[in-house]
């Protein structure tokens, strides 16, 4: 199977315009070219995405399942190219921070504009990341001056320190399960949706309740479990506070599962600048 980043671009331009026609002209390419590169597309993937219809196209089960995926395949392109570029630069006009899914987003934005705000020459800009191991790898290579996420301590020896404990809870759909707090030990019959941000903390607590299962069904990362979620195809590990569709609800569990963030870096990252950093990080610290 072949598939192509532009017709991903295609699929999705066609899915947001809701005709064939339309995304043609908003893509500036000939219709008749674009129906073509959809239909190979299809043919490649051996699924319907997209019915035609007199008025349009409206997109299959199969396609919405495709295009979230396919959403987050276009973004890891761009966040890749943006790391390589940095990385063989080697230059340092701005101050790029990687931020695993699980990390709040307005924790962030807070930490980010103090800094922004107490060096006038200091631009600081956050880049996400899906999981751990893809964040630490951009550290490591330089392309990501300083990393925020969960980490095992152990697997990282340059700088580091632990901004604080975030504790997870169930994202499922709405009305699906008392709002009050599950006792772990009633979730052995759960099903489940991981990630790779999630699978870790989620295998420790079906370890500590003697659910061996396997077969869960595994999304590319966070957003994409949270639409399996809304599908019915289980629950999901969310941080605590994580903003969810109006569809689904939070439900705490008793005890919390619970997971190490930190601000880590590579020895040669200047330490006045990680310390600025990670107290900063630090004080906004939602937990």
């Amino acid at each position: 199977m072949t598939v192509t980043l532009r017709q991903i671009e295609y699929a999705l331009a066609v899915d947001e315009a809701g005709a064939i026609c339309a995304a043609a002209k908003a893509l500036h390419v000939a219709q008749p070219s674009l129906s073509q590169q959809i239909s190979s597309l299809e043919r490649s993937l051996g699924v319907v995405l997209f019915e035609r219809t007199a008025t349009g196209t409206s997109t299959t089960p199969a396609g919405r399942a495709f295009l979230v995926e396919a959403q987050q395949a276009i973004h890891a392109v761009e966040r890749a190219r943006e790391v390589a570029v940095r990385a063989a630069s080697g230059t340092r006009k701005d101050l790029i921070i990687g931020a695993n899914e699980m990390t709040s987003t307005l924790w962030l934005a807070k930490s980010v504009a103090i800094l922004r705000a107490s060096a006038a020459k200091l631009s600081a800009r956050v880049v996400n990341f899906a999981d751990t191991e893809s964040l630490t790898e951009a550290v490591r290579s330089g392309g990501i001056d300083v990393g925020v996420g969960p980490l095992h301590a152990s697997s990282w020896r340059e700088r580091r320190h632990r901004i604080g404990s975030l504790e997870l809870a169930m994202a499922v759909p709405h009305g699906s399960s008392p709002t009050t707090p599950v006792p772990a030990g009633n979730l052995g019959a759960q099903d489940w949706v991981t990630c790779p941000s999630n699978a870790p903390v989620l295998t420790g607590l079906r370890k500590s309740i003697g659910d061996t299962r396997t077969d869960d069904p595994s999304a590319a990362n966070l957003n994409a479990a949270i639409s399996y979620v809304d599908a019915g195809l289980g629950a999901t590990l969310v941080p605590s506070g994580y903003a969810l569709p109006a569809s689904l609800d939070m439900v705490t569990i008793n005890p919390p599962p619970t997971v190490d963030v930190y601000a880590f870096a590579l020895r040669s990252t200047d330490a006045v600048t990680f310390n600025q950093i990670a107290r900063e990080i630090s004080t906004h610290n939602p937990s």
